[in-house]
C-alpha cells in the first residue's frame, strides 16, 4: 500500500512539474493574433526582435531568455464619437474642425485598419510596445481629418458628394502617413455631422429664404401652366366644335345620300311593281276573256246538244218526267179499270212522251 501511495505522489508531482515546464517552454499564440519574439540573450544568433511574425499555435520558448508580444492581426476599429458612452474611449472624443469660413463642425469618425501581414515584428521594433501604434493611428487620423475637412466650407458638409471626396482624401492621406508604421487603412466613415448653433440658425434662415424663392418660382411656373392649360382647353374646345360640325355635316350628307338612294330604289320598285301589275292585269284580262269565250262556247255547244237531244225520243220522255215532277197531286181518285198503273208506256204517253219505236 505504501508503494502505491508513493507512486501516486510521484505521478502528481510529475504532472505538476510537466505543467510548469510546458508553461515555461511553450507559448500559445491565439487565433486572430500573431506573436513577436524578442531574444534577451543570444545563445544562437543575435539578440533582439526576431524578424518573423509567429502565426497562431504553440511555439517553443526558453524562459528568461525570450520575451513574447501578441499583436491583433484582424481588422481593427477606431471610433471617435461625441457621445461619452460610445466609441473607443470614454468621454467626448469627436473630431472638431474649423471650417474655411470660420464655423466649428463636430464629426464622428470611424476608421477600419489592420497591421500589414508579416510586419508586426517591424512595428514592435519601431515602437517598442504592443499598443503604442494604436495611439499613433488615432493621432494621425485626427490630424488628417482636421487638415482635409478644414479646407471645406461649412455648407459643403451638407453635400454628400463633397463629403465623399473628403473621405477619399483622408484615406489617401492616412495610407501615406501610416505606411511607415506598417498599418493598412481599410476605410473611413464620417457621420453625425453637427454644426455651430449660430451657423445652424444662419443656414436655417438661408434655407427658408431659398425655399421662399423656390416657392415663388413654383407659383410663377404654376401660373404659366394654368395659362397654358387654359390655352390648351380653348384650343381643344375649338377642335371639338370643328369636329362636331364636321360630324353633323357628314351625318346630314349621309342622310341625304341615303334618302336619294331610298327614293331611287322606291321609284324602281314602284315602276317594276306597276309594270308587273299591268302585265298581270293584262294577262288576267286576256285569260279571263278567253275563259269566258270558252264558257260561252261550251254553253252554246251544250245548249245545241240539249236541243238536239230534246228533239229525239228521249226529249219527250224528259218532258214527261218534268211534267210528272211538277204534278202536285195530294188526293186524287183514279179508276184502275180505265187506267193501268203498271203500264208505264201508257202512262208516259198520257204525260206527252212519244212511243219508243219498235
Amino acid at each position: 500500500m505504501k508503494s502505491i501511495r508513493n507512486l501516486c505522489i510521484l505521478f502528481v508531482l510529475f504532472i505538476i512539474v510537466a505543467f510548469i515546464a510546458i508553461n515555461f517552454a511553450i507559448v500559445t499564440v491565439p487565433v486572430g493574433s500573431v506573436g513577436v519574439q524578442t531574444k534577451k540573450f543570444a545563445i544562437f544568433g543575435e539578440k533582439g526582435v526576431v524578424a518573423e511574425d509567429f502565426q497562431p499555435g504553440w511555439h517553443m520558448r526558453i524562459a528568461g531568455l525570450q520575451n513574447w508580444q501578441m499583436f491583433d492581426s484582424t481588422v481593427q476599429t477606431l471610433e471617435m464619437t461625441k457621445s461619452p458612452n460610445d466609441g473607443s474611449r470614454r468621454g467626448r472624443d469627436d473630431v472638431r474642425v474649423k471650417s474655411s469660413d470660420g464655423y466649428e463642425v463636430s464629426i464622428d469618425v470611424t476608421l477600419k485598419y489592420r497591421i500589414k501581414d508579416g510586419t508586426a515584428n517591424e512595428l514592435y521594433q519601431n515602437t517598442g510596445s504592443g499598443v503604442k501604434y494604436k495611439q499613433i493611428v488615432r493621432d494621425k487620423t485626427r490630424k488628417a481629418c482636421q487638415t482635409i475637412l478644414g479646407q471645406m466650407q461649412t455648407e459643403e458638409f451638407y453635400n454628400p458628394e463633397a463629403r465623399r471626396k473628403a473621405t477619399t482624401a483622408i484615406v489617401e492621406n492616412l495610407q501615406e502617413s501610416l505606411n511607415e508604421n506598417f498599418v493598412s487603412i481599410i476605410d473611413v466613415l464620417l457621420k453625425n455631422v453637427q454644426f455651430d448653433p449660430q451657423y445652424e440658425k444662419k443656414i436655417q434662415a438661408k434655407k427658408l429664404a431659398d425655399q421662399e424663392v423656390q416657392l415663388n418660382i413654383s407659383l410663377e411656373k404654376a401660373e404659366k401652366m394654368r395659362g397654358l392649360t387654359r390655352d390648351i382647353k380653348k384650343e381643344t374646345e375649338m377642335k371639338v366644335a370643328v369636329i362636331n360640325a364636321e360630324r353633323k355635316a357628314e351625318i346630314v350628307k349621309i342622310k341625304n345620300e341615303t334618302a336619294i338612294r331610298l327614293a331611287t330604289i322606291s321609284a324602281k320598285y314602284n315602276k317594276i311593281s306597276t309594270e308587273t301589275k299591268a302585265d298581270a292585269d293584262l294577262y288576267a284580262a286576256e285569260n279571263g276573256a278567253e275563259g269566258k269565250l270558252l264558257i260561252k262556247k261550251a254553253e252554246a255547244e251544250g245548249e245545241k246538244l240539249r236541243n238536239s237531244a230534246m228533239q229525239g225520243v228521249g226529249g219527250s220522255t224528259i218532258v214527261a218526267l218534268e211534267a210528272a215532277r211538277n204534278l202536285n197531286i195530294s188526293n186524287i181518285t183514279i179508276s184502275s179499270i180505265d187506267t193501268d198503273l203498271l203500264d208505264i208506256d201508257a202512262m208516259a204517253s198520257k204525260l206527252g212522251a212519244n212511243k219508243t219505236a219498235e
